[in-house]
């Protein structure tokens, strides 16, 4: 059994380059971050979600009870809103990454073995980054109404796999806004 997997799993998606797309990725450097109980995995899937996902699911010996799923959604919410979706109240084509891999068939296929949760995070720019990659000051490209999102989709992300938010974290310095 490869050491990502645990039966609760935190998955983020998304293009760190691409300004709020770098949500996923962001929010998963946060939680890392923190103490989290041995059946409470992170994984940062980056672009290859879809991959991951299904790697996951084909590849685990026991299966995966718990799937959350952090990525921006456009939903039509004010930039930095977040949503709460399941695979079967998504929309046709509601949910696809930025090359436009339609991921409602898939999800539903996997919620049939796990309990699969989506929080989006509404984007407010998904342009390449115009911050300075030698830039100290930006750890990540997110634009401040997104930025500010983290804290609220950590807490949102924790509670689906039973984890309190505030015993998990080990000192504030550690966390953005």
């Amino acid at each position: 059994m490869s050491d990502w997997y645990a039966e609760n799993m935190i998955i983020g998606c998304g293009n760190p380059l691409q300004t709020d797309d770098g949500f996923g990725p962001a929010v998963i450097a946060e939680l890392k971050k923190l103490d989290l109980p041995d059946n409470v995995k992170v994984l940062d899937a980056g672009l290859a979600g879809p991959h991951f996902l299904f790697t996951m699911i084909a590849q685990s010996e026991m299966p995966v009870k718990k799937m959350v799923i952090i990525d921006i959604m456009d939903f039509g919410g004010e930039p930095g809103e977040i949503t709460r979706a399941t695979p079967d109240i998504l929309m046709p084509g509601a949910y696809t990454d930025p090359h436009s891999w339609g991921l409602k068939e898939p999800l539903q296929e996997i919620a049939q073995k796990t309990d699969v949760v989506i929080f989006g995070c509404q984007p407010q720019s998904i342009d390449i980054s115009q911050i300075d990659n030698e830039s100290e000051d930006a750890e990540f490209w997110v634009t401040e109404s997104v930025r500010k999102a983290i804290p609220k989709a950590m807490q949102l992300a924790l509670a689906e796999v039973g984890v309190d938010y505030g015993t998990a974290i080990t000192s504030q310095t550690d966390l953005h806004g």
